[in-house]
């Protein structure tokens, strides 16, 4: 019973997050359709404003969702084996194909790099892609054998995409170095930031230095965002990489929902004599 329900509501937060991503790309390409001119350059424009509006306001509806789950006594485990636990033959299934389209991105992209200024920079970022989309299927995978699994190996395996994200960041920048346009960037830097820290956290299972909370507010912050930057134009490599993220961290976020407890309700035992209330 109790499962069916946090199923219910995996599904329902999920959805939420997912609308959130879809409505976010959807302003972020009417802004890169209306706001430049011809020049390239951004004009003044109303979706300057809804932009950072739409991730702000995604952002307070997310933490609203984590402080929900804190006031309904809903806990996530500290142990990696019970908050990640992901043992059905259909979460085998997506969490392959998720690996397999990241692992498809970062080939991708190094064949369409080749003549590109920052070509090394690219070959570098499709290879963390490709090892990224081979360790997360594995560490999900893993996460359902606690008497096989040494946490050394989940460590190695959960630090993957952390990295993966650190260099994106780097090349990002390497790459808009010399761009004037602040739009152009600013909001994949934003995107690849709160990746990072997603990855981050849930890597803090691994590590047995858990914060469940922060948890699950990135890992939906970065699944919305993710989807949110599919609207700029870039490497179809990239944006397969994009995509994949996306879809690994909804996958953690319906993980971690599922495996919630909740704990018992607290009752106040009301003295039965004045020396006692005293």
């Amino acid at each position: 019973m109790h499962e069916k329900k946090m199923q219910k509501i995996a599904l329902e937060t999920v959805c939420y997050v997912a609308g959130a991503g879809a409505f976010s790309v959807f302003i972020r390409w009417l802004q890169t359709m209306l706001a430049y001119n011809e020049e390239g350059l951004v004009d003044r424009s109303v979706f300057n404003l809804l932009v950072p509006a739409i991730i702000t306001a995604s952002a307070v509806l997310f933490y609203s969702f984590v402080k929900k789950f804190e006031k309904q006594r809903y806990f996530i485990s500290d142990d990696i084996f019970e908050a990640l636990k992901n043992d059905s033959k259909l979460y085998g299934i997506l969490r392959y194909i998720m690996g397999i389209v990241m692992v498809a991105g970062g080939l991708l992209l190094l064949a369409q790099c080749e003549i590109d200024k920052e070509a090394k920079f690219l070959r570098i970022l499709s290879l963390l892609g490709v090892v990224t989309g081979v360790c997360f299927p594995l560490l999900l995978s893993m996460a359902n054998k606690p008497h096989v699994t040494k946490l050394s190996s989940c460590c190695f395996l959960g630090t993957a995409p952390v990295i993966f994200f650190c260099f994106w960041l780097v090349t990002c920048y390497k790459i808009n170095s010399i761009n004037p346009v602040l739009w152009d960037y600013s909001v994949e830097i934003i995107t690849i930031i709160v990746c990072i820290i997603s990855f981050f956290y849930l890597a803090g299972f691994q590590f047995s230095v858990p914060n469940a909370k922060r948890a699950l507010f990135f890992s939906m912050m970065g699944a919305a965002l993710s989807i949110m930057i599919l609207a700029d134009s870039r490497y179809m490599g990239m944006q397969l990489m994009y995509a994949a993220s996306a879809a690994m961290q909804l996958y953690c976020v319906w993980v971690l929902i599922v495996n919630m407890g909740q704990k018992e309700k607290e009752y106040k035992v009301q003295p039965e004599d004045g020396f006692e209330r005293l």
